[in-house]
């Protein structure tokens, strides 16, 4: 029996078509794939329904699909990753109950899976109707694919079934439960009450739809709504809340005087203090961000939940709008691959750390503490001698995830982009009269921000040569060469001097704090050459039992160390000599009061005023992916 919503839609849209599955030719145009022989699809409107079943954490779908008569086939599928989250994921794993109806006789049709995310329905004529379940409580796949708690629900377009090479407009008719609240971001038309209306796929796959129990506040920043939604609460939210969206409306003010103006009608954080969601994925004009537990009542990690925030707010100009080639042409089933991602990634991460010293979160002495510390940490791993950035960028989906042999095979594109970036603005703000990387990547934004095919490596490279000469090639060796990066020169220019220090090292790496298990070996080190192996667990050292601090301490006095480890149900044991590297021990203040006056400027720190001689502590690292702690 076909449901009102379906025959409604059959009434109201009786002349649409759909996409025939053979016999047609794809293009790809606007991140979606677009049919060449069947021009009338470009106008046709994708129906969906989807009630809310928050006991169950489930949600029933309905899909109207108008297609033509002589189309027999007709395949279904979902895309294998999102934009922004850069893995494969089986995002149909938790549809079931799948039944398709001829919309005009009532027949059932047969449906049946056919791959990895794909579906196809057999016979009928004319218009499908689609019905189905997803549940929708998977922790994992939360931050792509939203979530139905009892008390409240994100979505996405991720669940939702379209047919393949789908184009055109979609529409939603969210039906919720009768005491829940409703909210939703800009970039999509109100049609009705609990209507909305897309202009393409990729739009409603890009805009998360909150709903239930919600706690909202919001500012007003240049003209512009900036909401904060969240979906729970934690301790001292009551008291910190309003302080916190002060300190997101100061970052969104500080990116509105950069670009000079905003790219979106409203904008909306999405907040959870769950410590189970470590979210942080930017969206359209919104972004969905897992904070932890204990921001309001630790200053650290207040400023922390606002840097993240800070991150995903500036990628709705730096890869949501500016796209590095291929991007402009997403592919949702095969997935889009881009060197651009140290742009994309890397300055953003720059900007997050600028812009929260301009809001008062960090000190300029926590901001040049965190570029050194990025520094010394890429160069502890042997990969940033052999990868440069653009090669890890373009295998993002194989190593953005973190793995054992990654310190060896690849670099994080993030670091070394934000350390490219800070480079760039010290040379524009050195050797110009008044320039800076603001001014050039607003500049670079407007250039690039509606090209077709989005800018490429070359395009940043030539930009910034026409802008400073010799910047361009400095640059390319940075982006294109490996263990390249300027950082400890562009701080002398600035002022200040660099010192260094000698260090035992054995080459094992922990990740956040030293512990029995070994996350990762350096190839190249006393451990690399011994035969230990990441996920060995340490049982003793030099006979006695073993502890984080006892390897810290005997790696830096001993000149032979003995680990016995633990390997399955193997009892090992390894001799390691540790070997000497150098790395930077201190910053010192040694600049002018003009060239403090440049730093009070760049950072919006007017009460940065270091006496000569003064020590830089250099005690301030923090990294979304984990810090890497070497022995």
């Amino acid at each position: 029996m076909l449901s009102e919503f379906a025959r409604d839609q059959d009434r109201v849209h009786p002349r649409h078509t759909i996409l025939g599955m053979s016999d047609v030719h794809l293009v790809r145009l606007h991140g979606g794939l677009v049919d060449t022989t069947k021009s009338a699809n470009t106008n046709s409107e994708l129906n969906y329904r989807v009630s809310i079943l928050p006991n169950e954490h489930e949600l029933q779908i309905e899909l109207v699909i108008q297609r033509s008569a002589e189309v027999a086939e007709l395949c279904l599928e979902l895309g294998s990753w999102v934009p922004g989250d850069y893995s494969f994921m089986p995002f149909a794993r938790d549809l079931w109950g799948l039944n398709a109806t001829d919309c005009s006789s009532g027949v059932s049709l047969k449906i049946v899976r056919t791959g990895w995310q794909s579906f196809v329905i057999t016979g009928g004529s004319g218009s499908v109707c689609v019905s189905y379940r997803a549940y929708a409580y998977s922790l994992e796949l939360a931050e792509t694919c939203g979530i139905v708690d009892s008390d409240y629900a994100i979505l996405m377009g991720t669940r939702y079934l379209r047919p393949t090479g789908w184009h055109g407009y979609c529409t939603v008719t969210y039906e919720l439960p009768p005491t829940w609240s409703f909210h939703h971001p800009s970039g999509a038309e109100h049609v009705a009450d609990s209507t909305w209306r897309y202009p393409d796929y990729l739009t409603l796959l890009d805009t998360p739809v909150v709903m239930g129990h919600l706690n909202i506040v919001s500012r007003m920043v240049r003209g512009t709504k900036i909401y904060v939604v969240c979906v729970d609460r934690t301790l001292g939210y009551e008291d910190g809340i309003e302080r916190f969206a002060d300190a997101l409306a100061r970052v969104a003010g500080q990116y509105n005087l950069m670009f000079g103006k905003f790219p979106f009608e409203d904008y909306t954080f999405v907040l959870s203090f769950s410590p189970n969601f470590d979210w942080g994925l930017e969206h359209l004009s919104s972004a969905l961000c897992g904070l932890g537990t204990d921001l309001f009542i630790d200053s650290g990690k207040f400023a922390f939940a606002v840097r993240v925030c800070a991150h995903e707010l500036f990628h709705a100009w730096n890869v949501r709008r500016l796209k590095p080639t291929p991007l402009k042409q997403i592919d949702l089933t095969n997935g889009s691959y881009t060197e651009g991602l140290w742009v994309s990634e890397g300055f953003t991460r720059y900007y997050e750390f600028v812009t929260c010293v301009r809001a008062g979160l960090y000190t300029v002495e926590q901001f040049v503490s965190a570029v050194v510390n990025y520094l010394t940490h890429l160069r502890a791993v042997p990969a940033f001698k052999r990868i440069d950035v653009l090669d890890s960028s373009r295998a993002t989906f194989l190593n953005h995830n973190k793995y054992a042999g990654r310190c060896n095979n690849s670099i994080d594109y993030y670091d070394k982009g934000m350390l490219i970036a800070f480079d760039i603005d010290a040379a524009l703000r050195l050797d110009t009269v008044s320039d800076s990387l603001d001014r050039a990547f607003a500049d670079f934004y407007r250039r690039y921000v509606d090209s077709v095919k989005g800018f490429t490596t070359d395009d940043v490279i030539c930009f910034l040569e026409d802008r400073l000469p010799g910047l361009g090639a400095l640059v390319a060796r940075e982006v294109k060469g490996t263990y390249q990066i300027g950082l400890e020169q562009s701080l002398r220019r600035l002022g200040f001097e660099i010192g260094y220090r000698k260090r035992n090292y054995v080459g094992l790496l922990f990740n956040n704090a030293v512990s029995s298990r070994i996350y990762n070996v350096l190839d190249d080190s006393p451990a690399g050459r011994s035969g230990i192996a990441p996920d060995d667990q340490m049982t003793r050292i030099d006979g006695y039992p073993f502890s984080g601090q006892g390897l810290s301490w005997v790696t830096s006095r001993a000149q032979r160390i003995t680990l016995e480890v633990l390997r399955g149900q193997r009892i090992l044991t390894f001799i390691l000599e540790p070997e000497i590297r150098i790395e930077i021990d201190s910053v010192t203040w040694r600049g002018s009061e003009a060239q403090a006056e440049r730093l009070r400027s760049w950072l919006g720190q007017s009460s940065f005023r270091p006496s000569y001689g003064l020590v830089m502590p250099l005690d301030f690292y923090e990294n979304f992916h984990g810090v890497e702690v070497l022995r």
